[in-house]
């Protein structure tokens, strides 16, 4: 790939956080890495076993059948132990989760077996190939729930599980899996832990950078916020004249031919630019905020210093800098990315989950709308996924489930406080049976590791509590103090 494609591949990483657009990392492919760094050991009795699956569990005509990848751990289990199910997301699965994290944890305590699951069109669970519209006809949540549901149905069909209690685990997408897996089948899975999961479907999400906002205002110190407003409206101003863009491109090393009048291409600057701020809302910590902050105000100074010349950031590189929209679709659409767009057309399809900078509360300028994901749904899968057919889908996946207010009993909702998905997520107890534990300063999925170092009381405490839960629901009277 020539070198002024390498930005290009920052914003494509930049472009999905797993979990929604512009976060720097998939979240499933973020937690699946931090947890690896975890491990000390890997247990020889992991085995990766795989599961015939109906290409649509709601239509009797439809008789093909595909394979699902899911993995296996048996170590800690003896005899009446539970079933512990850590539901896939949306990127490949992994069988880290079998030795380290709550899963494992909460294993170890109740003599648990231990499982992974695979989500459908991730990884190497793929009914199809193909990775147009008509290929992901099959992927929905829906019918994820359901190949999760045939796989415990299998599980429990063995003899040493028939009695064995079932509790599901997930994080961000695959907790709203796990929230969903008790509300849709209740006489299966006997408990649930949905870790930051943004149960609320929506297409104008600009509640994310809201919490980015006063993660910045609140832990960033004095002259953050308006750093960061000075710096977002000035490339606001650049961007309004011909001079300006000129100057932009050379402080930025952009490409001489990518257009920058193109409100495409610009809203692709504005948000590769905003995911550096979503990274440390959603997966670093108020230490890691403030040291942004401070990096911040440093650059400010370089810069002004250099009194409009060549920037100091990009003198001594060869590279630039693409943000050509229609170059990011043409990207998208390699083979190596089909991850990528399985995921996008799950946005575009179920949950919008499109963060935009709609909202006056927050530094960043109102240069990401909602029409610049719009816009990418039907370049990916054709005129018709526009934004009536965002919305419809939004409407109907809180009709499915719920929304903020899922009928489900023996679900812990676990979130973050400095985590912006939390905003979509359920912060208050739903009743008695369906608590919700918000954890000062953690951010997201946080509560899914096991105890480590740095890790303070309140986070300790909060998955303490939690398993707690999850032993008294399943009737674990034995480990309840452990």
């Amino acid at each position: 790939m020539y070198l002024k494609y390498c930005s290009l591949l920052l914003i494509l990483n930049n472009f999905v956080n797993g979990f929604g657009f512009f976060n720097i990392r998939n979240t499933f492919n973020y937690l699946n890495l931090e947890l690896s760094s975890q491990i000390t050991s890997i247990s020889e009795d992991i085995k990766t076993r795989w599961i015939e699956q109906k290409f649509d569990h709601f239509d009797t005509n439809e008789k093909r059948k595909w394979k699902m990848r899911y993995f296996e751990g048996l170590s800690l289990w003896k005899s009446g132990g539970p079933v512990y199910l850590f539901l896939g997301g949306e990127s490949e699965a992994s069988s880290s989760w079998l030795s380290t994290g709550v899963m494992y944890d909460l294993a170890k305590e109740t003599n648990g077996a231990m499982y992974v699951s695979e989500h459908r069109f991730y990884g190497d669970s793929k009914p199809l190939n193909g990775t147009d519209a008509n290929s992901f006809k099959y992927l929905s949540s829906r019918q994820a729930l359901a190949d999760n549901a045939h796989l415990l149905k299998t599980i429990k069909s063995l003899p040493n599980f028939n009695n064995s209690k079932v509790v599901v685990i997930g994080g961000s997408y695959s907790g709203n899996l796990a929230a969903w897996m008790r509300l849709m089948y209740p006489d299966l899975v006997d408990a649930a832990i949905a870790s930051s999961g943004p149960v609320l479907a929506k297409t104008d999400f600009y509640e994310y950078l809201e919490k980015v906002n006063d993660n910045y205002e609140q832990y960033g110190g004095p002259g953050c916020l308006d750093n960061i407003k000075n710096i977002f409206s000035r490339y606001e101003k650049l961007l309004q004249s011909s001079a300006g863009i000129e100057q932009l491109k050379k402080e930025e090393n952009i490409c001489n031919e990518c257009d920058m009048t193109v409100s495409e291409n610009q809203q692709v600057f504005f948000s590769y630019k905003v995911g550096h701020f979503m990274e440390y809302s959603q997966y670093g910590t108020t230490n890691k905020i403030e040291n942004h902050c401070k990096s911040l105000n440093l650059s400010s100074e370089l810069r002004r210093s250099q009194n409009g010349s060549k920037s100091f950031f990009w003198s001594e590189r060869a590279e630039c800098n693409n943000y050509d929209f229609n170059a990011m679709i043409k990207e998208y659409n390699s083979e190596e990315n089909d991850w990528i767009l399985a995921w996008i057309y799950q946005t575009c399809t179920e949950f919008g989950y499109f963060q935009t900078t709609s909202s006056k509360s927050q530094p960043f300028t109102d240069n990401i709308r909602v029409d610049f994901y719009t816009k990418m749904c039907t370049a990916l899968f054709g005129s018709e996924f526009d934004k009536k057919r965002v919305d419809a889908g939004v409407e109907k996946t809180n009709e499915m489930y719920g929304g903020l207010k899922p009928n489900v009993t023996n679900v812990v909702f676990s979130n973050g406080d400095i985590d912006p998905w939390s905003t979509l997520g359920v912060l208050e107890d739903l009743s008695y049976k369906a608590p919700a534990v918000v954890i000062p300063r953690a951010s997201h999925c946080r509560d899914l590791f096991s105890n480590g170092k740095g890790d303070y009381e309140e986070l300790k405490e909060a998955r303490k509590h939690i398993k707690y839960l999850i032993k008294s629901w399943i009737g674990a009277e034995d480990y309840l103090s452990m």
